[in-house]
């Protein structure tokens, strides 16, 4: 079985993730993953805090040179901005802040954002890449991209720059949608028989459990509930790639809505808990967006969302076990799916 965790503070020492259950004989360079954690940290949109994290990361586990060996991966990456916890019991509007307070019984909402901060989500990052290359050695093309910002009503580079730094000069912050999608997926991949066997409810978890998603939908998603049954019926790719909680062989498209940063340089309004008097929730380092960072994490969660029923399907514990059966696969069901 394929999970993963992460632990670490936004201003701590270190972010530490462990990857188990990832199987042996997988190259996986260090010039890949750090390639894949400079995606998330150059996206459009970032805030200062970018500016100063480099993402220099260690492998102390589960490698020989660039090789897994089958054993739990551990990966550190460096906070290059570390500083001790300081105090604040005005809590962030829209952030974790409040309900974390409540939850642990603190009056310094500090000490949430350090865990709940989005900072974590470059531990995320660093393990997917891992299963972002097991899917690519297997036939799995997964890619991101993002097909909304703010109020435009449509998005290329130069309308998204601007848009950016419209809303950066007014103080301002910005949601938008992003998509990600998954070429080459082997039918089968997930289950009916159980509500959490399905694989859209695994990757609606992975999704949801971004940073800042606030909305999921698969293939042609709300827009469906809108049609006919003969209407959809008549376009299976509406269908997003996945029938019954199982891949079909087409492709696997997921979107997501991200809401705007609620740090804002000029402040929310807010209360200091201790006294019970207004206050303002300010933010220097926020992002101006997070979702152009966003579709990279939620890139790498699906891929481990996907790597995790791809070894559930075919089994193995190294590559050169898995990739024959998959491919054996393929070419079974792909004698019944082009009569389709």
């Amino acid at each position: 079985m394929l999970r993963y965790l992460t632990a670490g503070e936004s201003h701590g020492e270190y972010l530490t993730g462990i990857l188990e259950g990832f199987p042996a004989g997988v190259k996986v360079p260090r010039a890949y993953i750090a390639a894949q954690l400079g995606r998330r940290r150059r996206a459009p949109g970032r805030g200062a805090r970018q500016a100063l994290e480099t993402d220099v990361f260690e492998i102390t586990s589960g490698m020989d040179g660039e090789t897994t060996t089958g054993a739990p991966v551990t990966v550190l990456l460096r906070n290059r901005g570390r500083a001790a916890p300081g105090f604040s019991a005005v809590p962030r509007p829209g952030h974790a802040d409040l309900a974390g307070m409540l939850k642990y019984g603190t009056m310094n909402a500090s000490l949430v954002r350090e865990r709940a901060s989005a900072r974590e989500t470059a531990a995320r990052v660093a393990l997917g890449s891992f299963a972002l290359k097991l899917n690519e050695l297997l036939g799995v093309t997964i890619n991101s991209r993002v097909v909304g910002l703010g109020r435009l009503p449509s998005i290329d580079a130069a309308s998204a720059a601007a848009e950016l730094l419209r809303a950066r000069r007014a103080g301002d912050t910005l949601g938008g949608v992003f998509e990600v999608t998954a070429e080459g997926l082997p039918a089968g991949l997930g289950d009916f028989t159980q509500h959490d066997r399905r694989l859209g409810a695994r990757l609606a978890a992975a999704m949801l459990g971004v940073n800042g998603v606030k909305g999921f939908e698969i293939g042609g998603g709300f827009a469906l509930a809108a049609l006919g049954g003969m209407e959809a019926a008549g376009s299976p790719e509406l269908s997003g790639g996945l029938d019954g909680g199982m891949t079909n062989g087409r492709r696997l498209t997921l979107r997501c809505a991200v809401k705007p940063v609620p740090g804002l340089p000029g402040g929310a309004p807010s209360a200091d808990l201790r006294t019970g008097r207004k206050a303002l929730a300010i933010s220097r380092t926020s992002d101006t967006s997070a979702v152009f960072a966003a579709a990279v994490v939620a890139e790498h969660a699906a891929a481990l969302t996907l790597a995790a029923a791809l070894l559930e399907k075919f089994g193995g514990d190294s590559l050169a076990e898995i990739k024959p059966r998959v491919d054996e696969w393929r070419r079974k069901t792909g004698k019944l799916l082009k009569n389709l």
